[in-house]
């Protein structure tokens, strides 16, 4: 069968659904040429700025937690990367190496953009623009720019719909290219402030970026490396950004919808699918992996719809939003009981250990269930190392 990955964005063509988001692997043409020949649909650059202060990050400036997590998945990032340390002129010349190869390896390129004000705005829109960027991101969502008086870029910008609006419109008459508004999910209501984008005339929105975080080493009783606040994502963030995609989606937003925040394989590019998003973003999965992580996830995305008979993304996205059950609706009534089976239990206490309601002791290093205990939670089962526990419904 042939599969149609192809997707679109505000009318711009993407071969697949791929997209590297702004951060460090797209900080140089070098880097954004490499990962379109890797197989991403689009790249996003690093974000353009005037601010000289937002081009210089402290050092260093990234930080692995749960390091031993790496192969399997829930480590965190917490970093302190600001905008790109070239200057706006530098990335528009970026936009031109990048665009005249991408025509070739039929990749598309995106600017991420960062005014202070009303006339950088329009100065590094028309800038990018005339560089050849097929489209604009926005970004109001950087979670580093806590504190900036009066600024209009960022997280604290991005936290006000009316702000975000006023972005949004002012970049849109200073240029005919799409304009992508970048959502962030720390002390706001994406719902809204995506409302307050589509009120100024948004394309398409990218939902979400990261959260600001905060560490402390308890050995130094202060926070490590830099000694600040910092971005903070990893693969634990999927689940909310299905939540969020699909949220977008409930709520009636009927602009294209790129899923970010938490991508690290193929499962999660096709989660964020079937929430409705017409494209992923995946920044911390390229850090890690390299640019593997295309070919890799495209493989995935290709084998996942042969087994399943999709010829198109079209014929799943947005699939399991039906599927989602309201609260309202939740079955509170079947019950359930634990049953473990001896032949896989090996004694490790877990269960036991965990169970709220003291419903399973050891026997002669076997997890035994009293069923005048069970609540049929489904905790057992959830913790179980090997797979002993099942529920199975009650008479």
């Amino acid at each position: 069968m042939d599969l149609d990955l192809t997707t679109e964005i505000a009318g711009i063509r993407l071969r697949n659904p791929l997209i590297a988001a702004s951060g460090p692997p797209t900080a140089t043409s070098e880097r954004m040429v490499r990962l379109i020949r890797a197989g991403a649909a689009g790249v996003v650059t690093k974000t353009a700025s005037y601010d000289p202060d937002y081009r210089r990050s402290p050092r260093p400036c990234f930080n692995i937690l749960h390091k031993e997590a790496l192969k399997t998945g829930f480590f965190s990032l917490h970093s302190v990367e600001l905008a790109a340390r070239f200057t706006p002129e530098e990335i528009a010349d970026q936009v031109r190496e990048v665009k005249n190869l991408a025509k070739r390896e039929d990749g598309v390129v995106i600017a991420s953009i960062a005014g202070r004000n009303e006339e950088e705005w329009i100065r590094l829109a028309r800038m990018m623009a005339e560089a050849g960027a097929d489209m604009l991101e926005l970004n109001l969502s950087c979670p580093h720019t806590t504190g900036i008086k009066d600024s209009l870029w960022g997280r604290e910008a991005g936290s006000d719909p009316e702000t975000c609006a006023f972005v949004i419109r002012t970049v849109k008459k200073a240029t005919g290219i799409p304009v992508i508004g970048k959502i962030t999910p720390d002390g706001s209501n994406p719902v809204q402030i995506a409302f307050g984008m589509l009120a100024g005339g948004v394309d398409a929105l990218v939902a979400t970026a990261r959260f600001s975080a905060l560490l402390i080493d308890v050995e130094l009783e202060a926070p490590p490396l830099w000694g600040g606040y910092g971005g903070y994502g990893g693969p634990w963030m999927l689940p909310m950004s299905c939540r969020w995609v699909a949220k977008l989606m409930e709520a009636g937003v009927r602009v294209p919808i790129i899923g970010s925040g938490g991508v690290s394989d193929w499962r999660d590019v096709v989660s964020l699918l079937l929430v409705g998003a017409k494209a992923v973003q995946a920044c911390t999965a390229i850090i890690v992996k390299g640019a593997t992580f295309f070919k890799d996830a495209l493989r995935g995305l290709e084998d996942w719809m042969l087994r399943k008979g999709y010829g198109s993304l079209g014929d799943f996205i947005g699939k399991a939003l039906p599927r989602i059950v309201p609260f309202e609706n939740l079955d509170r009534t079947t019950m359930y009981e634990a049953k473990i089976d001896e032949n896989r239990c090996n004694g490790c206490f877990q269960c036991a250990v965990s169970c709220p309601f003291d419903a399973i002791q050891i026997r002669q290093r076997k997890a035994f269930v009293d069923l005048d205990k069970c609540d049929g939670c489904g905790l057992c089962v959830a913790i179980c190392p090997v797979g002993a526990p099942s529920l199975l419904p009650k008479d």
